[in-house]
């Protein structure tokens, strides 16, 4: 049977922005790259507030494990390059879990992007303007 819009080649996926507790899903490529799954993460948290400027620098996945007893466990295993994201699939598809990939996204503010909300630097100038204050004379009478 086929569904209109699936795609195969994909995986449903669940990321938390800065460990928050509501995720959002998405289908993410089985052949993505860690630059592009960054990309996408970007794209997903523009959309969801599209005043925000901060963007991901990392990326963890909950990886999950299974103790002698049977007990499922997660633990944190940071994404650093392609590689880890094929590790990543590959331990998924090995649990054979029913629920998606559960990725954390740590949302940073870039440097440029802090100085840009900041005031200009003022030169000497315009502040002894500011100091002095208007060159005409103010009457406290009524007139």
């Amino acid at each position: 049977m086929k569904f209109p819009g699936f795609d195969p080649n994909t995986k449903l996926a669940a990321v938390y922005y800065n460990g928050g507790t509501l995720p959002h899903l998405f289908r993410i490529r089985n052949d993505v790259t860690l630059s592009g799954l960054k990309d996408e993460l970007n794209e997903i948290n523009c959309q969801l507030n599209h005043r925000d400027t901060r963007r991901v620098v990392g990326v963890k996945y909950r990886c999950p494990l299974s103790d002698p007893a049977g007990s499922l466990h997660f633990s944190h295993m940071k994404l650093t390059n392609d590689d880890d994201v094929r590790t990543m699939f590959s331990v998924f598809a090995q649990h054979n879990t029913r629920g998606p990939i559960e990725l954390d996204a740590s949302l940073v503010r870039f440097a440029e992007q802090i100085l840009k909300g900041l005031h200009r630097p003022r030169n000497y100038e315009e502040i002894r303007a500011l100091l002095e204050g208007p060159e005409e004379e103010v009457s406290l009478d009524d007139p």
